[in-house]
């Protein structure tokens, strides 16, 4: 795992928003032997590359998005002679601007004891800050690709439609249907049955009673259970955004069938897929 997105935003940060001058005061992405210049001319806010830590809280699951905790190490150099405990102060609220950047993912920082570095001639002030995030494994970072750090714990993944479910989706798989009663109102009332969702499939039966019934006055079949599909109509359900409704006909003809899912005060048994 590399933290190279995250400390290029930072540096990008303390650069244009935080430090005045960078004539003198800077934050560069790294700091060696290789590019410090010597004696110094002004201060360094130097990020310490390759000496990061990163610990998964799960080694268990290697394959899933998980929590990572993750430190980063910085320094801050400045030329003999200033005074240790305004460069300290200094180093605080560039690390408080970060913190507050990061609120969402940073835990905090700390900040050391001053000291002289006898390599650069220089005063030297370590700093550490500490993030924690969900990483995704599946996420792989190209050196000559610079990402935003937001895609780099788990965005990215989690929003690829062909690996992960949204939300409906989830729903779907943990309840796929919900199930309830309704009591009918009679032929001039219909009901509503409201519901956290638009129902694909609706499933409804009379209660302690027989899906079908000779209404021997009439001569004429009463036909109380119903299955009722997005797409598909039904002479007494309508599928609607947020429930369904069921209807009663209003007169009962003679010698037929009849859709009787609404007869006053009859209970009715229903199963909302989603």
């Amino acid at each position: 795992m590399t933290t190279a997105n995250l400390v290029r935003e930072i540096v990008t940060l303390i650069n244009e928003d935080v430090l005045e001058d960078t004539d003198t005061v800077e934050a560069v992405l790294s700091f060696d032997d290789r590019t410090v210049p010597q004696p110094l001319t002004k201060i360094y806010f130097a990020f310490l590359i390759g000496q990061d830590h990163v610990s998964l809280l799960d080694d268990a699951t290697q394959n899933a998005c998980q929590l990572t905790q993750l430190k980063i190490s910085m320094n801050c150099y400045a030329p003999p002679g200033e005074n240790a405990i305004e460069i300290a102060a200094y180093a605080e609220e560039v690390l408080s601007k970060v913190n507050e950047t990061y609120s969402g993912i940073m835990q905090g920082y700390e900040i050391g004891t001053a000291a002289l570095d006898d390599y650069l001639k220089a005063l030297k002030v370590p700093c550490t800050m500490f993030f924690r995030f969900e990483q995704c494994p599946a996420f792989q970072i190209s050196e000559s690709v610079i990402l935003p750090f937001a895609d780099f714990f788990c965005k990215t993944h989690v929003l690829d439609a062909s690996l992960h479910l949204n939300v409906a989706e989830r729903q779907k798989l943990n309840q796929p249907f919900v199930a309830g009663t309704y009591v009918g109102l009679g032929a001039y009332n219909p009901v509503t049955v409201p519901l956290a969702f638009a129902p694909q499939l609706v499933l409804i039966a009379p209660q302690n009673a027989a899906f079908t019934e000779l209404d021997a006055v009439h001569n004429t079949l009463l036909c109380r259970a119903a299955v009722a599909a997005s797409g598909v109509s039904d002479s007494a359900v309508t599928l609607q955004s947020a429930g369904f409704q069921v209807t009663q006909p209003e007169t009962i003809p003679y010698d037929g069938a009849v859709r009787s899912l609404n007869e006053a005060n009859r209970t009715y048994l229903y199963v909302a897929f989603r």
